[in-house]
């Protein structure tokens, strides 16, 4: 692990280099441009939104607001697509850049890292767009509750505590990269890697409490579920600390940081191990 961090350090450059260019290639030619990221995750919060609230009456806590509901529900698309882009673009990118890894020496490791990178860059976008509707509905117009509703349980705001965002951010990074560095090398084996994990994620999105409560899992008996899935860990915390102006839970953190350096571990030790043989698999 000590050997792919100092080659990430060496390369550096490198991988600021392909970080910029991955941004300016995800929109280049439409008029819009960077626009696409604030609109990709307000499109995709108003069709949740519409189907969870709407249409299958998905309940949350009665003392929350649909404008709460949609925060929350923001907040966990939010991470929740900058952890799956940077898993499903990792586990193809050592195929998809097979010219590179063939004809020259490359350094393989710093392609899972700078799609891990450009994902948490893109997602800062809509975490501007999080905070500014929090800000909106619990300052500018905030929610009254209707005659006879429950009060809310919190209170919306941000406060000091986003200085635990880049403590958030890194291992979230730190978590993914780790993914990405073990599924990329086993693509190489088994090209069904790619196709299995496209449908993984999309089970991992509705098995982590992103539209629905998750007292609704643990009133189902299913609490052990909340219990060994990270990303609930994770995108709970961005909701504490983005929604309510609360400090992550220490132990829910810490918990999550032993999962993300042991996964990085791993996953660095896989691909370093197996990184001998790419030129041939590929």
């Amino acid at each position: 692990m000590l050997v792919l961090i100092r080659s990430l350090r060496k390369n550096r450059r490198l991988l600021q280099d392909m970080v910029r260019r991955d941004l300016r290639a995800r929109y280049v030619g439409s008029s819009m441009g960077f626009f696409w990221s604030v609109i990709f995750p307000l499109l995709n919060l108003v069709i949740y939104m519409f189907v969870f609230t709407f249409v299958m009456k998905s309940r949350w806590d009665e003392g929350q607001s649909n404008q709460e509901v949609a925060l929350l529900m923001l907040a966990g698309i939010l991470v929740w697509q900058a952890f799956a882009e940077t898993v499903s673009r990792s586990t193809n990118t050592l195929v998809e850049n097979q010219n590179l890894i063939q004809k020259v020496v490359f350094p393989s490791e710093v392609l899972p890292v700078y799609l891990g990178v450009s994902a948490l860059v893109n997602m800062l976008i809509g975490v501007a767009i999080a905070l500014i509707g929090v800000a909106f509905y619990a300052w500018i117009s905030p929610i009254v509750p209707e005659a006879g509703a429950p009060a809310p349980q919190r209170a919306l705001g941000f406060s000091y505590t986003l200085v635990a965002l880049p403590l958030l951010f890194a291992i979230q990074l730190v978590f993914t990269i780790g993914l990405g560095f073990f599924f990329s090398a086993l693509n190489l084996f088994l090209r069904d890697v790619y196709h299995v994990m496209g449908v993984a994620l999309m089970v991992g999105m509705f098995m982590t409490p992103i539209f629905y409560p998750a007292y609704l899992v643990q009133k189902a008996g299913l609490g052990w579920v909340l219990k060994i899935n990270p990303m609930y860990w994770l995108i709970d915390s961005y909701r504490r600390v983005l929604i309510y102006g609360l400090w992550p839970q220490p132990p829910v953190v810490a918990a999550f940081a032993g999962v993300a350096i042991v996964v990085f571990a791993l996953g660095a030790v896989f691909f370093l191990r197996q990184k001998p043989r790419f030129p041939d698999l590929l």
